[in-house]
């Protein structure tokens, strides 16, 4: 087995590093920089899509992205027998904005499974083998954990619905300084098994410890799942085509790549954007009348802003957490099926509880080897990234934790590719902190004619990319 690395893989990420770089323009080669009414720095899913929208309403845009890509955490891996699989494992959500957007673009969206996963507690596989999320829920729980379930989810409904309350009651904007493990425990009622099965189908999607994010952020979160729960989507064929058909649709020659955003400033009349090639390392500076920042969190802390960033803002941005991925995907025997299967149907994807994180299937040729899909958070995640652990270490801890959950299953293993994230990818808010409280608002606001949007001021999720395009392109289009 030959342990792989972003930087060595991916005929496909290549194909389309190539097809963009035939149609993507770097800012180094133009004589003047390009002009737009709205510079936008990132070309992950909420650049894009406000991009898209600044279109729509007939407002030019140009998008500054650091990298060779587009797309951020958008990124699907082809390899060579025609499989491929999810790098960033992004999923829309059914009530994510972007949806719409992918309808217009006539992107097929397909869904196999609901919010609810199978999952391992104590050892034991409880298998999604149903059709509905209380279905499922009714196969895990006997009769008096149900109805203790089911009375405290109808609890977090109602709590969701005051979220949508502005100003927050202060009963509800004090849960922020307790940690959702804390407060299911003392106050839910619930029993050991209802409470492990909420920790460990939320976790992923934070992708930390529900030790390490506050109650408030919880009872946001629980809503994907309560109830019947949300579906969770994709791009048939991959979510990297959606980004394709975003850029496209924003025009090849509005994006520029490998533009290194140093320094935002922000007069009463416009804005100026400088940029510096990372291959000429030619430094330029665009003008607009509005720029937007639409990067992970801890990228704002890279860029020189002037005036400076207000107190408050820096604050939300040094107090926000995150949670951790690392994404391993498998080439196995097609025979090893037998392992993710009950009563011959797939029962994937599993929650394990565990250093494997979450499995999921990839998309492979019927006869051809499988492809597994791992999305592992939280501190597996943390010490996988730190590179503290060489390949061969890292593959070994994960063919051993395969050893315990399936014995027998490490003789199927053909290859791992590992792809790894920056330790602030994801979007968490820690206990003391909330994305309702007034540091997070402060992001939410322009300052001056600079305007923030990303996952991180919104929600955990892609749900908060697409929401805060929209957010910041009304205010903008309210302002023009």
């Amino acid at each position: 087995m030959t342990p792989l690395y972003p930087e060595q893989t991916s005929r496909f990420v290549g194909f389309i590093l190539l097809t963009l770089s035939l149609s993507l323009r770097s800012a180094g080669l133009c004589a003047e920089p390009a002009s737009a009414e709205v510079l936008i720095v990132g070309a992950g899913l909420s650049g894009l899509s406000a991009a898209y929208h600044l279109k729509k309403a007939g407002k030019s845009a140009l998008i500054l992205e650091m990298s060779p890509h587009i797309g951020g955490r958008i990124r699907t891996a082809s390899y060579a027998d025609g499989a491929h699989a999810e790098v960033g494992l992004e999923e829309f959500w059914e009530n994510n904005p972007a949806i719409e957007i992918f309808r217009e673009l006539n992107m097929p969206m397909e869904t196999a499974y609901s919010s609810f996963s199978s999952f391992y507690y104590q050892g034991k596989l409880y298998p999604f083998t149903q059709d509905s999320n209380p279905a499922f829920l009714a196969s895990v729980l006997d009769a008096d954990e149900l109805k203790a379930y089911q009375n405290w989810d109808a609890k977090m409904v109602e709590l969701y619905r005051q979220l949508d309350r502005r100003p927050l009651p202060d009963h509800l904007l004090a849960l922020k300084e307790t940690s959702f493990a804390d407060w299911i425990k003392d106050t839910s009622g619930l029993p050991a098994k209802a409470q492990a099965l909420i920790r460990i189908e939320t976790e992923p999607e934070y992708a930390t410890s529900w030790q390490k994010i506050s109650a408030l952020d919880g009872i946001a979160e629980w809503h994907y799942f309560s109830g019947n729960g949300l579906a969770p989507r994709h791009v048939v064929g991959g979510n990297q085509r959606a980004a394709l058909a975003l850029a496209k649709f924003i025009g090849t020659e509005r994006i520029l790549l490998n533009q290194l955003v140093t320094h935002i400033k922000s007069t009463d009349s416009g804005v100026e954007v400088t940029a510096t090639d990372q291959g000429s390392f030619k430094q330029q500076v665009f003008r607009a009348k509005y720029a937007i920042t639409a990067i992970p969190l801890f990228r704002l802390n890279d860029i020189q802003f002037s005036p400076p960033l207000s107190a408050e803002r820096k604050q939300a941005i040094q107090t926000q957490s995150a949670g951790a991925y690392f994404t391993a995907h498998l080439t196995v025997d097609n025979a090893a099926n037998s392992f993710w299967t009950h009563a011959g149907e797939s029962v994937l994807p599993i929650l394990t509880d565990g250093p494997l994180g979450v499995i999921y299937e990839g998309a492979s040729k019927p006869g051809e080897d499988a492809l597994l899909n791992l999305l592992v958070s939280g501190a597996d995640a943390e010490r996988f990234n730190s590179r503290i652990s060489d390949p061969d270490q890292i593959q070994e801890a994960l063919l051993a934790a395969f050893d315990k959950q399936w014995p027998g299953f490490r003789q199927s293993v053909k290859q791992m590719s590992f792809y790894r994230y920056h330790p602030r990818a994801i979007a968490s808010w820690p206990v003391g902190r909330s994305r309702f409280d007034s540091l997070s608002e402060s992001l939410r606001k322009p300052q001056g004619r600079v305007y923030f949007a990303g996952d991180f001021t919104e929600d955990t999720h892609s749900n908060g990319a697409s929401q805060s395009a929209i957010r910041v392109v009304k205010a903008i289009l309210r302002e023009d």
